[in-house]
């Protein structure tokens, strides 16, 4: 399956490690744009500080990628691809090694939860859960340990509507040196 990795024009040493290194950045989850991120209430009775704290450090050791199964969203364009003047990367995770997790949204539920898993899986449970008002990403993660790069397969870029055609001619170029001719290049809505 194809997911997609929404990105800015702008920030070009983001860019060009990414086509370079045929990787994207794990980063950890704090520094994701939904304030609720890692954030839980424990559903019944009372949570030792042992617990706690193991649940924090396996949630501050996860770097995550976060993807889209979707690359003709306008909010993931506005949101994540600078008005619709950046690209999606359309990627394939090149190893089986990694699992790809689905987000569930399911509103504030997710926040309550009820701990009888051990805190490595509590964490990633955690972590695979958002609100609803973010269904519109249809994002999955990747995560990883010990890790700050996944490796990926580049298959297509996609580029906003409105990249200016020398930006577009700039980069497709830049792209296809780097990658090969062997990547699709499109145009948003095209």
């Amino acid at each position: 399956m194809i997911y997609y990795k929404y990105r800015s024009l702008d920030k070009i040493k983001f860019l060009l490690d990414i086509f370079l290194n045929q990787r994207l950045y794990a980063a950890p989850y704090t520094s994701m744009n939904d304030p609720m991120e890692g954030h839980y209430f424990h559903r019944s009775g009372k949570l030792s500080p042992e617990f706690k704290s193991a649940l924090k450090g396996k949630k501050d050791s996860y770097g995550i990628v976060s993807l889209s199964e979707v690359n003709d969203n306008a909010l993931m364009w506005a949101h994540y691809a600078n008005g619709h003047n950046g690209i999606a990367i359309g990627i394939e995770i090149s190893s089986p090694n990694y699992e790809i997790v689905p987000i569930k949204y399911d509103g504030l539920s997710h926040l309550t939860q009820k701990f009888e898993h051990e805190p490595a899986e509590a964490a990633k449970r955690i972590l695979s859960h958002k609100l609803e008002i973010w269904d519109y990403e249809k994002e999955h993660r990747v995560f990883v340990q010990h890790e700050k790069f996944v490796p990926v397969k580049i298959k297509e870029v996609i580029f906003g509507r409105r990249v200016s055609p020398h930006d577009k001619e700039f980069f497709e170029k830049l792209i296809k040196k780097l990658c090969g001719s062997e990547i699709q290049i499109k145009s948003e809505n095209a």
